[in-house]
């Protein structure tokens, strides 16, 4: 049973004087999970990628990391110039997935690169827009 989160004051134990359970071991950023310390190999702890993940093809492991990159795209409040860049050369991949969802955010970005009101101005102006981000499932970036 996972104990609830509450404030600490230090020393593991809360505020409320109970003692919380502390997570251990690593996160994996591939398989999104926190594995045990043992399922890293010695460039899995730097890297943040676990044992199953690293024997795992690498085109498979990129597309997975670049699907993830792009969810978090949607995610921002502002898009930078950087971060178009980025988008442009992820556009180029080749992955015909991950070409067009980079494609599709791309183009929600030109269209309107803050977050506020985006899907607002996605329904009004570009309704093919909106309904591949559905599709897709980025749409959810703005609702998690």
């Amino acid at each position: 049973m996972l104990w609830p989160k509450f404030p600490t004051s230090g020393g593991g134990q809360t505020s409320l004087g109970v003692s919380r359970r502390k997570d251990m071991g690593h996160f994996c950023r591939i398989c999104s999970r926190t594995r045990p310390n043992e399922r890293f190999s010695g460039k899995g702890h730097r890297t943040h990628v676990c044992k199953d993940c690293a024997r795992m093809p690498r085109d498979k492991r990129e597309a997975l990391e670049q699907e993830e990159e792009l969810f978090t795209y949607m995610k921002q409040s502002q898009m930078s110039e950087k971060n178009i860049g980025r988008l442009t050369t992820v556009a180029a991949s080749e992955n015909p997935r991950i070409a067009e969802l980079a494609g599709i955010v791309l183009e929600v970005t030109k269209l309107n690169p803050y977050m506020k009101r985006r899907l607002k101005a996605l329904a009004r102006e570009r309704r093919d827009l909106l309904e591949a981000l559905d599709r897709t499932g980025r749409i959810l970036a703005h609702h998690w």
